[in-house]
């Protein structure tokens, strides 16, 4: 059972006070018997010196002496010669006395001293203070202790009761010090529970300047800068999390037991646990990828490159990472791991693009520049040629030479596009002037393919504030397109139309050819074609829809592509009225 520190002190206090009270008891005893020893033996002294000048001046009746001296005094006097035979005794009859040589008190007195002597008489039965002095003969006075021991003990029971007051006095006193202290160790320790627990907004209060208010003031002072200390930490923890939770890639920490400690937001997303089912989990349980498990086993041996980014497929969702692996330690000096994946999807995706870009571009120039140079080759190898064959060679070196500037053009105004910083040139335009010129600009080619070319722009607005220029390049490569993939007899409807919410949609509706709905993803693609050797021979280059998408999308517009294979293809262009202050 635990003991209250209460309890403990007035335990301590009770039994030093007892002890000291009995101390001081036993002193005190001793000292009051050996003075009232003391006074009997000096009153028994007197009364021995005067015994025996009155036996000196009594003549040779010294019974008769005696016996009046003692009746008169009240003690008992015994008178012994030299070699010990009583000559004569207040109380007894001396001639039936025993020798009193080896008396204690009469062998002092023989001897020359004062002797002095207490026992119980053998004659009278009652215990005796005796005292002899130094005549001749030995004058011996003795006197019962009864008196000496009666005062000693009433003042035994006076020192006994003064000494339970005392006791109580100071039970009383120490219980409430110790009370007091107690409870002002109860508030300590109640302060120190409430730090322990987080309540750093506690104060405890100062009660004195002694040694226990000194710790008052120190417990409050800690728990102050405790509190001002816990709370920068948990501000620095909150950035620390805030500024790893903004991380795009995952962050996971792993103990020296290959335990998952720490993870940021985007290793969660990307593990699709909870936090709190994440913690405690080794290596083997969160990365249940064989190509990542091998990785990081090689990388935790301590190659030399363990903090060399490597490639891994992850397969849900499918992403392309780099993993890497960096040491830690902590200020104990324990070790553990830092694991970090990147997401290098778009990058991977961006290289792919660009090496087919690379490989297309190399591609639709080789064949102009081919027929090109066939051709220029042809013509100087046969001077004598007739002017037909030469007209013949020279159009098609025309033909495709025109076919080569379309696609450095087509190139320069997407890199121009892709850059960013195409500038919008925004007025007040007819948008139903715009349908109508880009209709006529195609409308000799449709006729020459025997296609319906149709325009309808009843339910557009008169005005739309936008980069015109934009807008007539965007319907050209819709229209272009939609004219090349229609066969004879076919129809292409170029529609304007208003939306409730103030936006004009420009809809090219051909009944061509389609889309397959597998390739609808990849139409705007540079170079991407969905019938190559059509769009070829109609002199495509395979960038017109994708200028189209990076138009649209700096004037803040949508594109819609639906298609049916076999059955057509409907492109929808969404554009809004953009502020003059662009």
């Amino acid at each position: 059972m635990k003991r209250s520190i209460l309890s403990r002190l007035l335990w301590s206090f009770a039994l030093v006070f007892a002890v000291m009270l009995a101390a001081a008891g036993i002193f005190l005893e001793k000292f009051l018997t050996e003075r009232h020893t003391g006074l009997l033996q000096n009153e028994l002294e007197v009364i021995a010196t005067l015994a025996h000048t009155a036996i000196g001046n009594g003549g040779d009746d010294i019974e008769k002496v005696v016996k009046k001296f003692g009746q008169d005094s009240g003690l008992r006097l015994t008178v012994i010669d030299g070699a010990g035979v009583v000559l004569a005794d207040s109380v007894a009859d001396s001639e039936k006395m025993d020798n009193h040589a080896t008396r204690v008190e009469i062998a002092g007195a023989i001897g020359g001293a004062v002797g002095v002597s207490q026992r119980k008489s053998s004659t009278l039965g009652v215990e005796l203070m005796y005292l002899a002095i130094p005549t001749a003969p030995v004058v011996r006075a003795a006197k019962p202790m009864d008196e000496v021991n009666g005062i000693i003990a009433q003042t035994r029971s006076r020192i006994v009761l003064a000494g339970l007051l005392a006791f109580m006095l100071a039970i009383l006193l120490s219980y409430f010090l110790a009370t007091r202290f107690s409870i002002r160790l109860k508030k300590m320790e109640v302060f120190a529970g409430k730090l322990a627990r987080g309540f750093y907004d506690e104060k405890l209060e100062v009660q004195s300047d002694d040694e226990l208010g000194g710790l008052e003031s120190s417990l409050d002072k800690l728990g102050r800068e405790l509190g001002d200390y816990v709370m920068q930490l948990d501000n620095d923890r909150q950035k620390l999390t805030t500024i790893m939770d903004a991380l795009p890639e995952a962050v996971l920490l792993f103990n020296s037991s290959r335990r998952l400690t720490a993870a940021n937001a985007t290793a969660i997303k990307l593990l699709k646990l909870t936090a709190s089912a994440m913690e405690g989990l080794s290596i083997e349980e969160v990365f249940r990828i064989p190509q990542a498990l091998k990785l990081l086993g090689e990388a935790l041996e301590g190659g030399k490159d363990r903090s060399t980014p490597k490639r891994i497929l992850w397969p849900e969702p499918l992403l392309d990472l780099e993993l890497s692996v960096h040491d830690v330690t902590d200020t104990s000096g324990d070790g553990g791991v830092l694991v970090i994946l990147r997401d290098v999807t778009r990058q991977a995706h961006l290289e792919q693009v660009r090496t087919d870009f690379i490989t297309n571009m190399a591609h639709e120039l080789r064949t102009p520049l081919t027929a090109i140079r066939g051709s220029a080759e042809t013509l100087l190898d046969n001077e004598d040629h007739s002017p037909e064959i030469g007209r013949r060679f020279l159009g098609t070196i025309s033909r495709h030479s025109l076919r080569l500037g379309n696609i450095l053009s087509d190139i320069s105004q997407l890199a121009h596009l892709e850059s960013g910083v195409a500038p919008v040139e925004v007025d007040a335009h007819d948008p139903r002037r715009v349908l109508q010129e880009v209709a006529e600009l195609f409308r000799a080619e449709a006729e020459k393919a025997e296609i319906g070319l149709t325009v309808d722009f009843s339910g557009i607005p008169g005005e739309l504030i936008s980069d015109q220029e934009k807008i007539e390049s965007i319907l050209v490569n819709l229209v272009q397109n939609a004219i090349r993939y229609t066969p004879a007899g076919g129809q292409v409807k170029l529609i304007g139309r208003n939306t409730p919410d103030g936006n004009v949609i420009y809809e090219v509706i051909d009944s061509g050819i389609g889309i397959p709905p597998s390739e609808l993803p990849r139409v705007t693609e540079r170079f991407y074609r969905v019938d190559p050797g059509r769009s070829r021979e109609k002199g495509g280059t395979g960038l017109g829809l994708s200028i189209v998408k990076h138009l649209i999308s700096v004037l803040d517009g949508e594109l819609e592509i639906e298609s049916e294979h076999g059955h057509g293809t409907t492109v929808r262009v969404k554009l809004p009225s953009l502020n003059t202050d662009r």
